[in-house]
């Protein structure tokens, strides 16, 4: 036999050899039924790894049947956390569909970067500047989704930066005009000066001076400079049974609080 021989005949083990022991294009199927085939395979929808049969990496970054409707930017589940969305404000401090303030997390770079379950985990164990929400089982299911979805649009971004939330130092925090003035009630994650303020009486006020803020203001109308001078000059004029006392700020106080709610 000539050594072309040999080679043909090593080749043919050896292709024989890989396909007894190569993984199945889908290997889903062995375990779960086949649904919903129109919108392709599964791991468009549910990630995952469909070309091996060890449960263990098969799973890994697997996207649970309770969020898999953020392929479908339509479906129900999807509209609904775009409304929870809306109600709880999260673009004041998030971008969520590619829209809102940089003072936290990109939302939609989460698909990408984090579990599902820990995007839900932040939702009920929020971090120490976010404000505590209160959502049922199945608004923290649509909220998931609804992330997901927007990331699916914004796509896959080459490199996301870093967000970085700092501290300041207890000494010179106190003589920040917000922290000394509103901070006992109120807690603010800001541009400029990071998280300030240790009070959970009043609402969180980040970016309460952009479009993204709940719309809180008389005969719900969005906050702005103006407004939001006339709620310190004299809160029961514009509330009348508003608890909130009188903060009366000197010119440079009153330019110093604007650059901290700044938002960009």
């Amino acid at each position: 036999m000539g050594l072309s021989h040999a080679v043909l005949i090593a080749v043919i083990l050896l292709t024989c050899s890989f396909s007894a022991t190569a993984a199945p294009s889908n290997s889903c199927l062995e375990c779960h039924q086949t649904h919903y085939v129109e919108q392709g395979i599964c791991a468009g929808c549910h990630h995952g790894n469909q070309r091996t049969s060890r449960k263990g990496l098969a799973h890994s970054g697997l996207i649970r049947g309770r969020y898999a409707s953020f392929t479908n930017s339509r479906s129900a589940e999807v509209l609904s956390g775009i409304q929870l969305a809306e109600k709880a404000a999260c673009r004041r401090c998030h971008v969520l569909n590619d829209t809102g303030n940089r003072l936290a997390t990109n939302l939609d770079s989460l698909l990408w970067t984090a579990q599902p379950e820990a995007i839900r985990s932040a939702l009920v164990n929020p971090a120490l500047y976010m404000p505590i929400f209160h959502f049922s089982e199945l608004d923290l299911n649509r909220l998931v989704t609804t992330v997901l979805a927007g990331g699916l649009k914004a796509g896959k971004a080459l490199r996301e930066p870093p967000m970085v939330v700092h501290f300041s130092a207890a000494e010179s925090a106190k003589q920040n005009i917000f922290v000394k003035n509103c901070g006992s009630c109120h807690k603010l994650l800001s541009k400029r000066d990071g998280g300030l303020g240790v009070g959970i009486v009043g609402p969180n006020l980040s970016g309460l001076l952009s479009k993204f803020y709940p719309q809180t203001f008389e005969d719900n109308k969005t906050w702005d400079e103006e407004k939001l001078k006339r709620w310190l000059e004299n809160p029961r004029a514009v509330r009348k049974n508003a608890v909130m006392r009188p903060v009366p700020l000197k010119p440079e106080e009153w330019d110093q609080l604007l650059k901290t709610f700044a938002t960009s």
